[in-house]
């Protein structure tokens, strides 16, 4: 009878067994375990460390090597990479490095407590020079990938309670999350004639993709207004729109209702929560005497 047990290790795989002839007999021969990849050492991971940084920043840092080893093993070259302790960012470089060798489109996610500012100083840092390159320690300059963008952001609380002023916090901090699923973060200061205020409306568009949220319904009748006016090169333009229900106004963009796709916040941000979230008695909507007034002028003006 043969029992196997495999372990993963941060500086290697590894494999250990015992063997027993045969149930009855009481000798057992222990093999110690042996690495599964041997052409990777720990020292690699400091070396990678001290040759972009010059100086000891991390200790027990993972090896680049290792985590491009492991992360080829999955045959498809444009997943998601999720690494939920990020420690120096070695995932990230990694997924980095190897898109440059074989012409993968893979996309990294780093999730960090930010503990002893190892995020800002370590994480971040080392992943903001090797996509801009660097100088090791010996001189030699080291090009930059410069085909990727990095963006961090910081989690935080918002109450779970329905109200208004809470409602519109949530679409607020939301923004970030809809740039990551749209993959869009070419944020425009104008929209057709219009000079945005940010806290009103926010308008991203790289010339592929085009996506307006707008925070304050308010402004909705003189958006589909500009919106009849505008060419968005045969796509449609994804709108998510505020709103304290499911009703994402739909009848007031009816008139360019073939250019536009709407998207009712937060309630597609609640329905996303309720699948990861413990289910709670939701309160009735309350109104909030403390929400904050719009401005009059609803725009900054009209764009140059």
């Amino acid at each position: 009878m043969k029992l196997f047990r495999c372990q993963a290790f941060c500086d290697s795989l590894t494999l250990s067994f015992s063997i027993s002839p045969c149930p009855g007999n009481l000798i057992k021969k222990n093999v110690p375990y042996k690495n599964l990849i041997t052409d990777v050492l720990n020292a690699d991971a400091a070396n990678d460390i001290k040759s972009i940084f010059n100086n000891k920043v991390f200790s027990f840092p993972k090896p680049t090597k290792l985590l491009s080893h492991i992360i080829r093993l999955i045959e498809n070259s444009n997943s998601v990479i999720l690494d939920s302790f990020a420690g120096s960012g070695t995932t990230l470089h990694a997924t980095m490095q190897l898109n440059a060798e074989d012409g993968g489109h893979r996309q990294c996610i780093l999730v960090t407590n930010n503990e002893n500012n190892i995020c800002e100083e370590v994480t971040y840092e080392r992943n903001k020079r090797v996509i801009n390159g660097y100088t090791t320690p010996k001189g030699v300059q080291v090009a930059g990938l410069k085909q990727n963008t990095l963006r961090y952001y910081k989690t935080d609380y918002i109450s779970r309670d329905r109200t208004q002023r809470n409602m519109r916090e949530l679409v607020a901090a939301a923004t970030d999350l809809l740039c990551i699923k749209e993959d869009l973060y070419e944020e425009q200061p104008t929209f057709g004639r219009f000079r945005l205020k940010p806290q009103l409306a926010r308008y991203f568009n790289n010339g592929r993709k085009h996506m307006l949220i707008i925070y304050r319904e308010e402004l909705i009748d003189e958006i589909a207004t500009e919106i009849k006016t505008l060419d968005f090169g045969g796509k449609r333009l994804k709108i998510y729109v505020f709103s304290p229900g499911r009703y994402a106004f739909n009848d007031n963009f009816r008139e360019v209702s073939e250019k536009v796709e709407l998207v009712a916040l937060p309630a597609a941000i609640y329905d996303a929560y309720q699948k990861v979230l413990p289910k709670r008695r939701e309160k009735l909507l309350e109104l909030d005497s403390k929400e904050t007034k719009i401005p009059t002028d609803l725009f900054e003006g009209q764009g140059v």
